[in-house]
């Protein structure tokens, strides 16, 4: 028994680090999306249909508006990035299916790169990647115009830039990445912070000039991205709107409602809600009094707004596979096949708990003997930035997405190394003393 399972860690180690295994998982990460894309052909619904609609407009010279008024309510990053695509291919959802693919593909080799430098081990790195390749909520997501698959790749690139850095340009450079980060989702502002904290944790007390010099060549080139925008939002609002104006109504819908009303996540029905009275003409005067009431009823009421905090938390962490919330809405034979999405459903969120386990796992391993590098306190630190970001507004599943590299990453060095403590016991076993 015990030389099957040592023959089963060292062909599943083989397999991994097969000369072919990086372009064999990239072939699999690739058809299974595109597969998904033909077989199951899906209509884009509610926010999907949104961006989708923005980009259309902004690819037929309209620019960034709704019913014919300029907005701002979403932040431009990913309407833009499908402008463009549109603007050179054509306005039509494949186009933005196929980009996603290409995107998520990216993302894949993105996680082998940052695995390799995170875990200093080949072979967990290399399981990261196959994970991210098969993680059935991140296949699904390839059919649909929402923002979370840029963004997981933008924020995976600005971070192997920076990581990789040596130089004053190359984190210059890392900085305009994160600057085309945060015009898709503004929540990315502050994370560049995580990295630098943990680069003068891995120099060992670097000098203080240095981390400081590092953070404003890394700002400056981020401001320098987001700076036309705002501009342009000043001269169309003549207010300052720095990316976009749905903050005031995120931070309301996530911290309003009665006891029993209130859940966290969100609320766009809640009788305080109803008050932010938005409009597209209004939309900044709205984000100004979402804004005001959000802040009056957290200070009106901090303990209902504590008590929200483990809600918020569990609607970031415990459900996933909302992707399929798209198809409910927009695949016209899901009824039809209501079971097998349901089976599909259970499936993704097994796969999804395990790997959450694992990272706990991972977790628990770091503080008992320490981490292989520095660098695996992203994983850490880019979970723990989420989940306070969410305490603040809302939490929500998707929320979780563009983390789940970086936990793949942490979960596949659990995992091997406790193959390799399993099938060493075993090795150990046979050897007399």
């Amino acid at each position: 028994m015990s030389d099957a399972r040592s023959r089963f860690f060292d062909r599943g180690v083989a397999f991994l680090l097969h000369r072919h295994f990086v372009l064999g998982c990239l072939a699999v990460n690739i058809s299974l999306r595109l597969v998904l894309i033909v077989m199951l052909p899906v209509s884009m619904a509610s926010d999907a249909s949104w961006y989708f609609n923005r980009a259309v407009g902004i690819a037929a010279g309209h620019g960034y508006s709704e019913d014919g008024l300029p907005t701002a309510y979403w932040p431009v990053g990913y309407p833009g990035f499908l402008g463009i695509m549109f603007s050179v291919f054509g306005s039509h959802v494949f186009v933005a299916q196929l980009a996603n693919v290409l995107l998520a593909a990216m993302s894949a080799l993105l996680t082998l790169a940052l695995g390799r430098i995170m875990l200093r081990d080949e072979v967990p790195a290399r399981l990261a990647m196959l994970l991210l390749s098969v993680y059935p909520n991140n296949i699904a997501y390839a059919s649909l115009t929402l923002s979370e698959t840029l963004f997981t790749s933008v924020l995976m690139l600005g971070t192997y830039i920076y990581i990789r850095s040596r130089g004053w340009l190359g984190i210059f450079f890392s900085g305009v990445v994160f600057g085309v980060a945060a015009l898709v989702k503004p929540q990315v502002l502050f994370f560049p912070l995580v990295l630098i904290g943990i680069r003068a944790l891995r120099e060992l007390q670097p000098p203080r000039a240095r981390v400081a010099l590092s953070a404003l060549i890394l700002y400056a080139a981020m401001i320098s991205v987001l700076a036309p925008w705002s501009v342009r939002n000043f001269l169309v609002f003549h207010d300052v709107v720095l990316i976009s104006t749905n903050g005031g109504p995120t931070l309301l819908t996530g911290n309003t409602g009665d006891k029993a009303g209130a859940r966290g996540n969100f609320s766009p029905d809640d009788p305080l809600v109803v008050q932010m009275r938005f409009s597209v003409a209004d939309q900044v005067a709205a984000n100004k009094r979402a804004t005001r009431l959000a802040v009056e009823w957290i200070r009106h009421n901090p303990g209902r707004f504590l008590a929200l905090v483990p809600l918020k938390i569990w609607w970031l962490w415990a459900p996933d596979g909302e992707a399929e919330w798209a198809y409910q809405a927009g695949f016209d034979r899901y009824h039809d096949h209501v079971m097998a999405f349901r089976v599909a459903r259970i499936v993704n969120q097994i796969f999804y708990v395990a790997v959450l386990g694992a990272f706990a796992v991972s977790a628990c391993m770091v503080a008992a003997r320490g981490a292989p590098s520095p660098w695996l306190f992203l994983s850490y630190g880019l979970a723990a930035y989420v989940t306070i970001i969410s305490i603040v507004f809302s939490g929500q599943s998707r929320y979780h997405a563009p983390v789940m590299p970086w936990i793949m990453i942490a979960s596949a060095w659990s995992m091997v190394e406790a193959l390799r403590w399993w099938s060493s016991r075993f090795h150990t076993a046979r050897i007399p003393p």
